[in-house]
């Protein structure tokens, strides 16, 4: 909670920006992983001269053989995110009238599966929790529509999402009744959503026109 409290408090309430159309990112159906810094400490970003909306500008991420390289993530299912919930801390007689203190927020847990897929697309995957060891793996979500959603400053700079702990299941027989599949998880920092922003690619759908190099 105190990144958003001030000591002094600001002189007047802070304002809300009014809103002119609602909200909603939809399915996310596919994601898109690239580290979050450079091996120079550089952070991976698409500025407004070489914006994420053009294709000319991922094509050669996805061939690159450095940091800055780009994968897909075959299609997701049943995708599913929880926002985390208030940390809280007392209540009884621990606190001031028995009312427990807001200390913060814990992180957003995503899962999905990806069903019936080769399991050499799996083994790759999994390699990329190796990156989310040492802090430095984040996604572009794709919704249904082919719109992008990613973290957006005040300057316009697009980064990936920031995301920790990605785990990847071993092979799941559905037998007669289900499909196979592979269970896929991990977690979003406190708080973010902040800065979270949809973006519409100008020329390309990035489901169906992104490939792996």
């Amino acid at each position: 909670m105190a990144r958003f409290c001030q000591c002094p408090g600001l002189a007047a309430l802070k304002s809300i920006p009014n809103a002119t159309c609602s909200e909603g990112f939809g399915q996310i159906q596919k994601v898109i992983f690239q580290r979050l810094r450079q091996d120079n400490g550089k952070p991976n970003a698409f500025a407004t001269e070489k914006p994420i909306t053009k294709l000319a500008n991922l094509t050669p991420l996805l061939a690159a053989n450095d940091s800055t390289k780009i994968v897909v993530s075959p299609y997701l299912q049943a995708p599913s995110a929880e926002p985390g919930a208030a940390r809280k801390f007392g209540g009884g007689n621990d606190t001031l009238g028995g009312i427990e203190i807001t200390i913060g927020r814990e992180p957003t847990a995503f899962t999905c599966v990806i069903r019936n897929a080769p399991q050499s697309q799996i083994k790759a995957m999994k390699y990329l929790s190796c990156e989310t060891d040492v802090q430095n793996l984040g996604v572009f979500l794709v919704n249904e529509d082919g719109a992008i959603g990613a973290i957006k400053d005040a300057k316009g700079v697009v980064t990936p999402i920031p995301i920790f702990n990605l785990f990847i299941s071993d092979k799941g027989f559905g037998g007669f009744e289900n499909p196979d599949s592979n269970n896929v998880s991990w977690s979003f920092l406190p708080n973010w959503s902040d800065d979270f922003a949809i973006i519409t690619p100008e020329d390309y759908n990035p489901l169906t026109d992104l490939k792996n190099a």
